[in-house]
């Protein structure tokens, strides 16, 4: 991280959302801190990182060790025993417990900045980031680190000390709209066809992330050793192949096995505006236009992170196939349902549209019949996937003209009725 500004614009790599979201669902706290630790030290540049969590019944610490000099080996430990006073602020206290666990100096002889991470089950949990370059929560690779870390520990700490009961089942608005928005164009997803490739996706995931991960490991220390010009080479092609694998079995767990949603009440056109300003590179690289016609007064009811993970995969779906000069529109409609309000938004490209086996198989992933670049990967089966924790729909169909709808009903108001404060 060599200055401040050169990371202030910069958000987190795709590629790091994926190998965190693999570790859903979170059964072990030393690995999630492991690879959280990794991950704060990869993506920030700094020279070393100090992630721990305390917990006072009993007083123990549980920490992770990340130096960049010693890649792939992230020192997990746990002190027990710990005092802490209470009548300092959280960076004190940090500062107290987290040196009860390992010398400060002796990690890094770089300035450190620490990062509280908020979470009910957790007494005391963060990060000390050791780097020449002071950096702010503001940032906003930072503040996604931060959120990325808390939804992890709590999640994992959650299951481990209580058993969680399967989620009630969420009032879908499926049923209140009904066959009166069903159209012969319409393309639905295969909901027992994707429930069933998400739990063999599950579980084959786990066990291809274990050879891989013994794979990366080996190609980093025979590449500490190998001075030979072309075997440093074909290590590094190796390396990358396996990193590749890694990335993919990651987004084959994101789809699987996703975090559960923490919905609030959103504003949708201040949600979409922050969608296009992270894509504008690619918006403006693609030479299509792309419209918004969203009322200023529109909300929903969704996890915000989740929200923008549908809507960035949609509208790079249509960036991909588009011609420069393209179009795609986003629009937003609200329907009134006897039970609830719901947002109905719409993705509407002017690109060639669908053939019939891609109407087949437009949610199925790592369908690889498609046009190139449309829904490759696990982005459709994804969104699906996050409607439907939301309780709503995804459709799809071709214009009568040209191109290709995508419609997505989502709950517009919680559909419990309590009151929130809107983000």
């Amino acid at each position: 991280m060599s200055s401040e500004a050169g990371i202030t614009n910069m958000e987190l790599p795709d590629a790091y959302y994926r190998r965190l979201f693999s570790l859903i669902p979170a059964r072990s706290l030393q690995s999630v801190i492991s690879e959280l630790s990794s991950v704060w030290c990869e993506a920030t540049g700094a020279d070393a990182v100090y992630l721990g969590v305390f917990e006072s019944e009993p007083q123990k610490l549980t920490a992770g060790l990340f130096r960049s000099d010693q890649q792939n080996e992230t020192e997990c430990f746990i002190k027990e025993s710990i005092q802490v006073s209470n009548d300092c602020s959280i960076k004190e206290q940090a500062l107290s417990v987290f040196g009860q666990g390992r010398s400060f100096p002796l990690i890094s002889q770089e300035p450190f900045d620490f990062f509280s991470i908020p979470g009910t089950p957790m007494d005391l949990a963060g990060i000390f980031l050791f780097s020449p370059t002071r950096v702010t929560e503001e940032l906003p690779l930072i503040s996604q680190l931060i959120q990325l870390s808390q939804r992890l520990l709590v999640q994992v700490i959650e299951l481990r000390t209580r058993s969680v009961p399967a989620p009630a089942k969420r009032e879908s608005v499926e049923t209140d709209l009904g066959k009166t928005l069903a159209t012969e164009r319409r393309i639905f997803p295969s909901t027992d066809k994707l429930e069933a490739m998400a739990e063999f996706a599950a579980g084959a995931g786990h066990e291809i992330n274990n050879p891989v991960a013994t794979i990366v490991g080996r190609v980093q220390m025979l590449l500490k050793g190998e001075t030979d010009p072309d075997r440093r080479q074909s290590l590094a092609t190796i390396g990358g192949q396996a990193y590749r694998v890694r990335d993919m079995i990651g987004d084959a767990m994101l789809f699987a096995r996703p975090p559960d949603p923490r919905p609030v009440s959103l504003n949708f056109q201040s949600v979409t505006q922050e969608v296009l300003s992270s894509l504008s590179r690619e918006i403006s690289h693609s030479g299509v236009q792309v419209s918004v016609e969203i009322s200023e007064l529109h909300s929903i009811w969704a996890d915000e992170i989740q929200c923008k993970v549908v809507l960035s995969n949609l509208i790079l779906n249509s960036l991909n196939v588009l011609e420069s000069g393209g179009h795609v529109r986003i629009v937003s409609e609200e329907i009134t349902t006897d039970t609830q309000r719901v947002l109905q938004i719409r993705v509407i490209d002017d690109g060639p549209g669908l053939t019939e086996e891609e109407k087949v198989h437009l949610f199925d992933p790592f369908y690889s019949a498609r046009q190139a670049g449309r829904g490759l990967g696990f982005g459709l089966s994804k969104c699906w996937r996050i409607l439907s924790l939301h309780g709503g729909l995804i459709e799809a169909e071709n214009n009568v003209d040209c191109g290709v709808t995508f419609h997505l009903f989502w709950p517009a108001e919680n559909p419990s009725g309590s009151s929130t404060v809107s983000e």
